[in-house]
């Protein structure tokens, strides 16, 4: 657990480290580093928001990893799952679940993907076309799966509900972010972070 932690800080580091040298040197003499990101609170209903659409992600997410190709590749043993499959449901499991879920993925993913590049995009394209093109980008992050070592074969279909829910995903943490929360990452790091807290369990288990 402690590792995790570390592993954790680490990685938030890595992406805070590169979003501010960004800002350093492209931005800081228009925008404090803090509203360049989003790092700031959220209003109680733009997170009560985040909240129910992780409530809603989750099984959409589980049920894409659950499908044949993608099931034996999310619940291998250098997964996430997959250590709780061995591990077993414990308090420290729980822990772990908790630290990876809200730290080391969602922590370090929000900072880049919508405290950086979204909000890049949408200044520059607009808030449609720049959420689009950040949310595909999101999205094909998660086909690097099928050229991971034990990862499966290349399919057209698993590869578009990869996609689709990447994507969809990715355009409503931004939404939440920019037109409810103004501007805060807070709500996309909580739906983030929540639904990999459901999910993780529940592939390993399921």
């Amino acid at each position: 657990m402690v590792q995790e932690l570390v592993n954790a800080g680490i990685q938030i580091g890595l992406a805070l480290l590169v979003v501010f040298l960004i800002w350093l040197i492209f931005a800081r003499k228009r925008s404090g580093f803090p509203n360049f990101t989003g790092l700031y609170g959220a209003p109680a209903k733009a997170m009560g928001l985040a909240l129910l659409a992780a409530l809603m992600f989750a099984p959409l997410t589980i049920a894409v990893f659950m499908l044949p190709g993608l099931a034996d590749a999310a619940t291998g043993p250098d997964t996430v799952a997959g250590r709780v499959q061995a591990l077993g449901m414990t308090a420290e499991t729980a822990a772990i679940i908790l630290i990876i879920a809200f730290l080391k993925t969602s922590g370090s993913e929000e900072i880049l993907f919508r405290g950086l590049i979204a909000k890049r995009l949408i200044a520059w394209m607009g808030f449609t076309a720049g959420n689009s093109v950040h949310a595909l980008i999101f999205a094909s992050i998660h086909l690097l799966i099928f050229v991971a070592p034990g990862g499966p074969a290349f399919d057209p279909v698993l590869a578009a509900a990869l996609v689709g829910v990447g994507f969809t995903g990715g355009w409503v943490m931004a939404w939440i972010n920019e037109k409810r929360a103004g501007g805060s990452i807070a709500p996309g790091w909580l739906m983030h972070g929540v639904a990999n807290a459901i999910a993780y369990p529940a592939l390993a288990f399921l």
